[in-house]
């Protein structure tokens, strides 16, 4: 892949990246709890997934998936069950005063970082669009007149480097949020906002079809 090529493919990777979706919810959710700098480190759990299904896209399964009713319906309901869980889960998680979780070094994370690590992965690896996004969009990207494999491979690259962008981006937006956001009233409407939006969320992946 020349460097010409690369610069008209990184600019709609990145619009692709910062499309609002589950991880991006994730990652704004995590910048308003623990801050910016470690809802992006969580971001690696994301990358993980769509590393997975990127190889899968390239060995060919991705489109078994895409085109198998019931493949695709897996990947699906498991991805609406795991919103849907988070959903209920942040909906009903306890208020607590920012002000009390903060020291002079900065916020104490109530979890660690495997932890959110591991919820930015199952949301990614459960959302059947992401394989939509490999299997259909990052061919059309390809020059068939050059090594495929090593093109396909920068595309990733690029586009897990977008994905730490775009958490960035949403972390601090929900850093800003944070700042109104002292009292147990105002956690206790947060919670219940986020996790309305992961229960959206979850119905949108629902109506999820292969088209």
């Amino acid at each position: 892949m020349t460097f010409s090529v690369w610069l008209t493919i990184a600019p709609l990777l990145m619009l692709l990246s910062l499309g609002p979706g589950p991880n991006n919810f994730t990652a704004m959710h995590n910048g308003i709890q623990v801050g910016a700098t470690k809802a992006v480190i969580a971001v690696v759990g994301r990358n993980l997934a769509f590393c997975v299904l990127m190889l899968v896209s390239a060995l060919g399964l991705g489109a078994i998936i895409v085109s198998s009713v019931f493949w695709f319906g897996v990947v699906k309901w498991l991805g609406v069950a795991y919103l849907f869980y988070i959903g209920i889960k942040t909906w009903r998680s306890a208020a607590v005063v920012l002000e009390e979780h903060e020291s002079e070094k900065g916020i104490k994370a109530k979890r660690g970082h495997i932890a959110r690590m591991r919820q930015e992965f199952f949301v990614a690896i459960g959302n059947p669009k992401a394989v939509l996004l490999f299997t259909a969009i990052f061919p059309q990207l390809l020059d068939l007149s050059q090594p495929v494999p090593m093109q396909f491979f920068w595309m990733g690259v690029t586009f897990c480097m977008t994905e730490f962008i775009a958490a960035y981006v949403y972390a601090i937006s929900g850093k800003q949020i944070r700042r109104l956001i002292r009292s147990s009233k105002g956690m206790k409407n947060l919670n219940r906002g986020m996790g309305g939006v992961f229960v959206m969320a979850s119905g949108v992946l629902a109506t999820a079809t292969r088209s």
